[in-house]
């Protein structure tokens, strides 16, 4: 699969005619498109997708031709820790030198990166590991954190607020407003990491019942956050 088929761009047959060919982004709208082994994909097609996670569209323009497709996804990626997987394991040795760690790694841009709400480090799991909550607790939560955002009025749940509605909907108390200002200065928070932050710990607040965002949400959510 390239670049083409990915991001649904315009398709010249051999007479030279064009034609709109829709692509796996646009028919992942209103649902999940899952990259896996992210850093294998080209930086073409990467590079490419910010503009779907910013905008939820594919705007193409080419000679001739101008089209708009659709695209409110969710991405979820996965790749491993290194270039042969074994960076975190406890029981393989990595056989990856640190240029070589740092050279797979830099295949993401961070300007792409910047646009992913949550980063998580899966670890090793055995038989004998148990969660600490089970599925169905957990499908209780989500439902009803999507009863406290529609019973705040919002348009939109909470990954898709806009700019005013987050300065609406995502109040934090005094803690969690120092906490955020401080992590700004110390990590380098653009304006747009620090929207996801805060629909993040609107979400985290919601899952505890939270009708303000504390201290301990933002805490979480900054925990989420890419490390450079």
């Amino acid at each position: 699969m390239n670049m083409w088929d990915i991001l649904s761009f315009l398709f010249v047959n051999d007479r030279g005619s064009t034609q709109a060919k829709i692509g796996e982004v646009a028919l992942a709208n209103f649902g999940l498109l899952f990259f896996d082994e992210i850093p294998h994909f080209s930086k073409n097609i990467l590079e490419a997708m910010r503009e779907p996670l910013a905008d939820g569209a594919i705007r193409v323009s080419r000679v001739g031709a101008k089209i708009t497709y659709q695209a409110d996804i969710m991405l979820v990626a996965a790749q491993n820790p290194c270039a042969c997987g074994n960076l975190l394991s406890k029981t393989h040795a990595c056989r990856c030198s640190d240029v070589e760690i740092k050279r797979y790694r830099n295949k993401l841009s961070d300007p792409f990166l910047d646009r992913i709400d949550l980063f998580v480090v899966m670890q090793e799991v055995s038989h004998t590991d148990k969660g600490d909550i089970t599925s169905e607790q957990m499908h209780t939560q989500v439902l009803e954190a999507f009863r406290r955002q529609k019973e705040r009025g919002q348009l939109h749940l909470n990954g898709k607020l806009t700019e005013e509605e987050i300065e609406i909907y995502c109040r934090l108390d005094r803690e969690a407003e120092a906490i955020l200002h401080s992590a700004v200065g110390k990590f380098g928070l653009s304006h747009r990491s620090v929207a996801s932050l805060k629909k993040t710990s609107r979400t985290i607040a919601d899952l505890a019942g939270h009708e303000t965002i504390t201290k301990g949400d933002i805490l979480e959510a900054l925990s989420y956050r890419r490390r450079r």
